[in-house]
């Protein structure tokens, strides 16, 4: 009969002195050794399933069956365990089972340390351990050693063992060891090692292997990868140092350097503080070198990128939060050495800086900002720095005046203030770290108060009432004046012409700006119901929402100070009114007289009722046929002439449930053009022409498939293997028609090779953009369209494909096809740009490891060499 047992060990010991061990060697199995106590420091518990066979007088223990052994921090579980009380060792192991399979092997765990073992020789006394057969995991890799010593600081040596990064219980691969060592905490030394693929030697042989064992980080060199490009000749790259500073963050130095003098050097960092802040830094500059001395074809050029990232726990300050996005970079950074594809298809960077601050229980928050745009095609960069805003949210200052609670009109006037200070450079990548950068910045500061009020008189009508005071202070002003006698410094010419006057110094104006708005905003529905009860259309619906507005704003020269001039602007005495300040980043406080005009709106939404594929009578969806289909204009009412502005039109849809998405946009000018290419109104008595010309036009077309997922799916291993007699009748008959697809699936490939079964994982997207312009007579059309597809043909192989179609060529623009291969630990990836000025392909073979990224087999052909 089996019956767990559970014993004190501590009964069996006696003061019988301990044997002295011999010469402590990895091949002589001797674990004793000399002590002043011959007790233990705790009682030894064990137990067993199936029995417990106590030998007094040889004061042996013997448990069979789930065997288990615990001493202070140890645990030891096996099928087998054997104790000798005399010498205080313990033996464990496994035992066949019915099949002959051994099971029950021995676990030994000690603290967050375990491992598995053939079997397991462990004294209690010197705490040492000899085992045979042994698979520890060591910081992201694995050890199988055949026979190895534990001794009592954790230290272990070992014979005839194996390295690896494969989980597998027989590794893909691995580095033969004859004899290493392992240093808890530390690292792992190894003689005479050799690589070995599917248990095929190669002849890759180290006289010793070295590998990092630490939980921490720890500073080190960092080793350059190798290579050859036709242009830039032999280099290193990516070599350096990597410094471990502390918990929080880390810094790594490289540099690469090339054989026809092309040099870089970058520095990059990590950092993180728990519940606060995390981010990183990289920052690369390069020195090229390029072309031939001899044959003057020979430059000299740099290059450089800046990329920080920074984000703030949300919890760690609701009050004020700060966070960075930095991408900036010469213009010709990406095209010399990125190697990445979304950097050298992008023209466009931009980058910001931002904190925020809030303070808690009033309307006051303050912001500032430094950001920053570029286009590496015209290489114009755009920065804003800094830019700062404190804003005072609206108040209802009048609200309190009446503690009734019926609604007066004065308490709905609102009050708030904005400030806002900014300086702008607009300049060009090669200026950026020049003093010139700083000649052609602009500034300003503006403050606002404005004062409003909002009433419904009924519904979808509201009067809006305000009054703003604006403030503006400048740095410069100009002055314009037609000059007859202007002599043309470059031909010494008298040449009439219009002179700009640039007058620098602080300057404020300000302006009081009175308004009042009317909106109007109905929605009108109508319903159209099909009579036919077998149809599947129930009805259509469409929604209407027009929107009238009004915008009227007095003159207030007469209360304002007057910041405007008129001068002639030809030889004809043609006049034109301009601004002191039109050159500010803020334009004018004040208007030049007064201004009012009414706006127009039409928003369109279409709907259809349909009845769903089930035989329900109820069970309906709704269906889109056009989402905001919307029209809008506006009217200048105090225009001398062509009131009336360009009407814009636009809209979204989509159909198959929102596989295919078109959304389009128009604008239609009102007036016609004379031959001469002026506009003028075709609707005055008098005129003729085509009015509501089409100016622009632009449609987009997205579409995406992808294939069903399979029903069912593969069974778990360890499921009950009858489950069919759970199934009910419908079940079991949609199993049945998938196993037959199945079946046929795999009778078709083998009978036709050519034959390809689409029930397998693929997707397609497609984006098609069209973009017509005609401002004048001429007219322009830009078309774009790309794809890209994914395949994965077995869930470890992915096939992708991105290309497009050039139009103005008639050619395949950029294209590219990445193939990957998921080999358990290993990974093989095959990108391949066969077309196009960055023509090259990459191939590789490496480990997944992170420890063992050396580990590869690299093949390429650089597009620098194109």
């Amino acid at each position: 009969m089996s019956f767990p047992v559970l014993v004190k060990a501590q009964e069996f010991l006696n003061d019988t002195t301990l044997v002295r061990p011999a010469t402590d060697s990895l091949t002589q199995d001797t674990l004793k050794t000399n002590t002043s106590s011959d007790f233990l420091d705790a009682p030894v518990d064990y137990n067993a399933k199936d029995s417990v066979n106590v030998d007094k007088p040889g004061q042996m223990v013997y448990l069979y069956g789930d065997a288990r052994v615990d001493y202070t921090d140890i645990t030891l579980v096996a099928d087998y365990i054997q104790l000798n009380m005399k010498t205080r060792e313990v033996y464990a192991k496994g035992l066949p089972d019915s099949s002959g399979t051994i099971v029950g092997k021995p676990v030994f765990t000690q603290g967050s340390e375990s491992f598995e073992s053939k079997t397991i020789t462990y004294n209690f006394n010197s705490k040492k351990a000899m085992i045979t057969g042994v698979i520890s995991e060591q910081e992201g890799g694995f050890l199988h050693s055949e026979k190895t010593k534990k001794h009592a600081d954790g230290t272990i040596d070992m014979k005839d063992g194996k390295y690896t990064t494969c989980d597998a219980e027989n590794p893909h691969f691995y580095l033969a060891l004859t004899k290493a060592k392992v240093i808890p905490n530390d690292k792992i030394v190894s003689g005479p090692a050799y690589l070995v693929v599917e248990d095929v030697p190669l002849p890759l042989i180290i006289p010793f292997g070295f590998f990092p064992n630490q939980k921490t980080q720890a500073s080190g060199i960092l080793i350059p990868e190798y290579g050859e490009e036709k242009n830039r000749g032999f280099f290193l790259k990516n070599g350096g140092y990597y410094l471990a500073l502390s918990d929080y963050f880390d810094l790594a130095v490289t540099g690469d350097v090339f054989s026809n003098g092309t040099w870089g050097v970058g520095v990059r960092s990590n950092y993180r503080v728990r519940y606060r802040f995390n981010g990183g830094l990289n920052v690369r500059y390069y020195k090229n070198v390029a072309g031939d001395l001899d044959l003057g074809t020979y430059t000299r050029s740099q290059d450089f990128s800046v990329r920080w990232s920074h984000r703030q726990d949300a919890k760690s300050n609701p009050s004020s939060s700060f966070a960075a996005q930095v991408n900036l970079s010469s213009s010709s950074y990406d095209r010399n050495h990125s190697f990445e594809n979304e950097n050298y298809l992008t023209n466009t960077k931009q980058s910001s800086i931002s904190y925020t601050k809030k303070w808690a229980g009033t309307p006051l928050n303050f912001s500032g900002s430094l950001s920053h745009s570029q286009n590496s095609a015209n290489k114009t960069m755009n920065l804003n720095f800094p830019k700062l805003a404190f804003n005072v949210n609206r108040i209802n200052p009048f609200r309190q005046l009446s503690s009734s609670t019926e609604d007066k009109w004065y308490k709905n006037i609102e009050l708030s203030y904005s400030a806002k200070l900014e300086n702008r450079i607009n300049t060009y990548d090669s200026l950026l770290f020049t003093p010139a950068v700083f000649d052609d910045m602009k500034n300003g500061f503006q403050h606002d108060i404005p004062l409003t009020a909002n009433f419904k008189p009924f519904n979808n009508f509201n009067i809006s009432p305000r009054i703003k005071y604006t403030g503006v202070i400048y740095t410069e002003r100009i002055e314009k004046e037609w000059d007859e006698n202007f002599i043309d410094p470059e031909t010494g010419q008298v040449t009439p012409t219009l002179v700009v006057d640039t007058i620098e110094g602080f300057q404020y104006a300000h302006a009081y700006l009175p308004s009042i708005g009317m909106s109007l905003n109905p929605r009108i529905y109508g319903m159209y119901q099909f009579k036919n009860q077998e149809s599947r259309v129930v009805a259509i619906r469409h929604v209407m929402t027009p929107a009238l507005g009004f915008n009227y704003t007095p003159d207030m020269s007469k209360w304002s100070p007057n910041y405007y001039d008129t001068v002639q602007v030809d030889t004809t005495g043609r006049t034109s009114v301009y601004s002191y300040f039109e050159n500010g980043i803020y334009g004018t406080p004040s208007l030049n007289g007064r201004s009012g005009s009414v706006t127009f709106s039409l928003n369109n939404n279409i709907e259809m009722k349909v009845r769903s594929d089930s035989d329900t009578t109820t069970d309906f969806k709704k269906v889109k046929l056009l989402d905001n289909l919307r029209f809008s204009t506006s009217y200048n009412i105090f225009a001398d002439s062509m009131n009336l502005a360009p009407v814009s039109m636009s809209g979204y849809t989509t159909l198959f449930d929102s596989k295919f998405k078109i959304n389009f946009s128009g604008t239609f000018d009102p007036y016609a053009l004379d031959a001469n290419g002026r506009k003028y109104n075709a609707f005055e008595v008098g005129n003729s022409g085509k009015p509501f010309r089409l100016t622009r036009f632009n449609v987009g077309i997205d579409f995406s498939f992808r294939s069903r997922e399979k029903s069912g799916g593969s069974q778990a291993s360890g499921s009950a293997p009858n489950r069919e007699l759970d199934m009910g009748p419908d079940e079991m008959d949609s199993q049945l028609q998938e196993t037959e697809k199945q079946v046929i699936s795999q009778t078709m490939s083998t009978m036709y090779p050519g034959y390809v079964d689409f029930n397998i994982p693929w997707s397609l997207s497609v984006r098609y953009n069209f973009n017509y312009t005609r401002p004048g007579f001429d007219s322009k059309i830009t078309q774009t369209l790309n794809f890209n597809g994914k395949l994965k043909l077995t869930p470890k192989w992915q096939i992708g494909v991105t290309s497009g179609w050039d139009f103005e060529k008639n050619t395949l623009s950029y294209t590219s096809m990445n193939i990957f291969r998921d080999l358990h630990c290993w990974e093989m990836r095959l990108s391949w740009i066969p077309i196009g000025y960055h023509q090259s392909y990459s191939f590789s073979i490496n480990a997944k490891a992170s420890i063992l990224k050396d580990l590869k087999y690299k093949k390429q052909k650089s597009w620098y060499d194109n």
